[in-house]
């Protein structure tokens, strides 16, 4: 197994997507963006990379065969064949991957609010378990850099489902997607022990793109293959 989250640095974007801009639904161009998905599938040495249209949900798509393209407008892939990079993008959200080296079966997984609010996570690896046989306690959790509590400032008509995890500061009221993801994954029976955080907040580290601080922007990209 192999997995990578990429950073905005070393590909072809230029201006507000500078440089690695994986997303083509942010306005780059497409010819620039084809270029930086040809330099991630060098970078995690794989040619088949699977991306989603996410739409800020909880649908799975299991990935059976990448013989012809296909949209596939889900917030989650899963896939037991060698040779293929799931792929998420983010620019805030929380890009979430998942192996499991006893069924050889693995996760590339998009979990903004929406996402976690619905228990995307353990829904993915509800479909693992249906799909390959996969049980909670053997998989391995790889949490990219996110939006922290620090920066994650809403309004109070978005919090309903996060009750626990809003925080208040001077007046102001901010959501702990991470925690709420951690508290949920470890109550559906994923070990602490294998969930490995980045916890790098992307508002906070210019180093990652950021829809938050910056609107118009790219996309980085968590990927993994078998």
């Amino acid at each position: 197994m192999r997995y990578c989250f990429t950073d905005r640095f070393g590909g072809r974007s230029e201006g507000r997507y500078e440089s690695f801009n994986l997303a083509l639904h942010v306005g780059d161009d497409p010819l620039i963006v084809a270029q930086n998905r040809a330099l991630l599938s060098q970078k995690i040495a794989c040619e088949n990379l699977v991306f989603m249209e996410q739409v800020h949900g909880d649908s799975i798509s299991i990935v059976r065969d990448v013989s012809s393209p296909k949209i596939r407008r889900c917030d989650a892939l899963i896939t037991n064949l060698p040779d293929v990079a799931l792929c998420v993008m983010v620019a805030d959200c929380i890009p979430v991957l998942l192996h499991d080296s006893h069924t050889q079966a693995i996760a590339a997984i998009h979990a903004g609010r929406n996402g976690v609010a619905k228990k995307i996570v353990n829904k993915t690896i509800q479909a693992m378990q249906e799909t390959y046989g996969s049980s909670p306690e053997d998989i391995q959790v790889f949490l990219g850099p996110a939006i922290g509590s620090c920066c994650y400032e809403v309004k109070e008509d978005v919090t309903a489902g996060f009750e626990g995890y809003v925080r208040h500061h001077e007046g102001r009221i901010y959501l702990d997607i991470m925690q709420k993801c951690l508290d949920d994954m470890c109550e559906g029976g994923v070990s602490a022990q294998h969930i490995n955080n980045a916890q790098i907040c992307t508002c906070c580290e210019e180093n990652y793109f950021s829809y938050r601080r910056d609107g118009v922007t790219g996309r980085f990209c968590g990927a993994i293959v078998l």
